[in-house]
């Protein structure tokens, strides 16, 4: 509680802490991971139980485990994103040795993977999640859960008005970036996400069935225009 009201007079005097980040930097960020490009190898694909016997299955075309199919990455192909791994906060340059390394390239969402949480992460994996895409672009020192986002974050009023590095939450669920508008009414937002049986990903989707469906505006309380 000290550190925060410490934290909380030395902005009111000038004072940006380390963690603050400009919106434009948190999009940068974030294209790293949308337009990061690699290949994968046969040793990348992996289904069924790793090393420690946690149940893995990466987002590849032919293990049928991504949805759509053409968000999966394939083998020996030229791919555009970072996979999806349940629990994962790899960077694109630490998800590229990962592959190149031999370890699984992504872990897709399941609602086993949500039950057990931390126990189902995979050591054998590298990627990244929804919430750990968000923490990377906001450039947070620690991952942050969706149901962690909330708290160091304030709540819009509307949707309106969220502006570009804002997010669209649930607690214990998914998490979009927004990046615009893509109509001038606001009805649809144009976003980046780590898709839960892909990849790092651009999206266009319908505010009204997000909210409707739990998703709440939030932004980030260092978030710097």
């Amino acid at each position: 509680m000290k550190r925060l009201l410490l934290v909380s007079f030395l902005v009111t005097i000038g004072w940006t802490p380390a963690w603050a980040i400009t919106r434009s930097e948190a999009l940068e960020i974030a294209e790293t991971f949308v337009q990061h490009r690699w290949t994968a190898q046969t040793a990348n694909v992996r289904h069924g139980k790793d090393g420690a016997g946690v149940e893995i299955h990466t987002p590849d075309r032919s293990g049928g485990r991504c949805e759509p199919e053409r968000d999966g990455w394939e083998v020996k192909s030229d791919n555009v994103g970072v996979a999806y791994k349940w629990g994962g906060f790899d960077t694109p340059g630490s998800f590229s040795t990962g592959v190149k390394a031999g370890k699984a390239a992504g872990d897709v969402y399941t609602s086993e993977k949500r039950r057990l949480g931390g126990a189902a992460v995979s050591g054998d994996a590298v990627g990244i999640d929804c919430s750990g895409f968000v923490s990377r672009c906001w450039k947070l020192p620690r991952k942050h859960s969706t149901s962690m986002l909330g708290g160091i974050s304030q709540k819009l009023s509307s949707t309106t008005e969220l502006k570009p590095a804002d997010i669209l939450n649930t607690a214990e669920g998914h998490v979009f970036l927004f990046v615009r508008w893509a109509d001038e009414t606001k009805t649809r937002a144009i976003c980046y996400e780590a898709a839960p049986f892909s990849k790092t990903r651009q999206s266009e989707q319908n505010v009204a069935e997000l909210v409707a469906n739990g998703y709440q505006p939030l932004r980030y309380r260092q978030m710097k225009d």
